[in-house]
């Protein structure tokens, strides 16, 4: 696998395994009609022994996920060998939609784990459930860092979802926290600032670092405006720090979550929201796979707006990921 670079726009997805098909192609049906780019861009040569399909429920977008759904079992089962998984599963419960994927393994699972060919299209996938599949993949199943692939929204100055239901600490991800030290709170933030706003003013922590994206994709200004704007009353509050994130590099997210680690590790417990980018999201597992005393936490919309549900999908995007080094 290439080593850390750009990001990538694809037209076409290619297989990896140059002698056979690959293992496994992983994504997610969802109400977005992104959550079908990746699929559709599979050529004729693309081959795959299992395809594996999430399907987060969402009741009231029941119609346009089902309708994805079926879209996504017909495209795959056009590149898939051995079979085509489903697994249904509820939008506050990934530990449940991990363990459907476990009760499935044996039958799936990569040929050669020292060598696997996998590709995940995270478009579709809420950032807790990218967190968890992510978590069983490589820290669980030592598998290594799979090909990650990504469809962009069309920007729109608008937020993205309403309300918070509850917050919780991502399973697999609570860290360790010392009662002798004070807590930083570092939040990647977007377009849904209620989200990151509840969960600030829950931890109540000594300093918070606020990471905007900078620069904003296809470098559009009213982007950066509007998503601080959107963020006002978080970022003005005091001891809160703004600092740029870039929106689409793994890597470049986990080294700036490195340097604020280095900085704060003998006075302060770590927590982490990540309520930007999917992309960053991976940052955040690269950050805490080599930093598991860092808490990740997350909190669930309400309902999602209108204008999220109008937005078009964009470019989609191969990742620069670095395989991880087995033990």
């Amino acid at each position: 696998m290439k080593l850390h670079d750009e990001p990538v726009e694809i037209d076409h997805l290619t297989r990896l395994n140059e002698y056979g098909p690959d293992d496994l192609f992983i994504c997610c049906a969802s109400f977005e009609e992104r959550s079908l780019q990746s699929a559709f861009k599979t050529g004729i040569g693309f081959r795959v022994r299992f395809s594996i399909i999430f399907v987060i429920e969402e009741p009231f977008y029941k119609k346009q996920v089902d309708d994805n759904l079926f879209k996504l079992q017909a495209e795959l089962s056009k590149r898939t060998s051995e079979g085509v998984f489903v697994i249904r599963c509820q939008r506050d419960d990934p530990v449940e939609g991990i363990t459907q994927l476990k009760n499935i393994w044996e039958r799936c699972r990569p040929k050669d784990p020292d060598e696997s060919f996998i590709t995940i299209d995270i478009s579709g996938f809420t950032k807790i459930y990218l967190l968890e599949l992510l978590h069983f993949l490589v820290a669980e199943q030592n598998l290594g860092i799979p090909r990650i692939i990504h469809t962009t929204q069309t920007y729109s100055p608008t937020k993205l979802t309403r309300g918070v239901e509850q917050i919780s600490t991502v399973p697999n991800f609570f860290g360790t926290i010392s009662f002798d030290k004070q807590t930083i709170l570092v939040l990647f933030l977007g377009f849904e600032p209620e989200r990151a706003l509840t969960v600030w003013k829950h931890f109540n922590p000594a300093r918070t670092i606020a990471l905007v994206t900078n620069p904003p994709r296809n470098n559009n200004p009213d982007y950066l405006k509007y998503a601080k704007k959107n963020n006002n009353s978080l970022i003005s509050q005091p001891n809160v720090e703004v600092r740029d994130v870039p929106p689409d590099d793994p890597y470049a997210a986990r080294n700036v979550l490195e340097e604020i680690y280095h900085e704060v590790r003998d006075s302060f417990n770590m927590v982490i929201g990540p309520f930007g980018t999917k992309p960053q999201t991976i940052g955040v597992f690269l950050f805490c796979l080599e930093h598991p005393k860092a808490q990740v936490v997350y909190s669930f919309p309400v309902n999602y707006t209108k204008s999220y549900l109008r937005r078009k999908p964009g470019r989609t995007l191969l990742l620069p990921l670095t395989p991880v080094v087995k033990s």
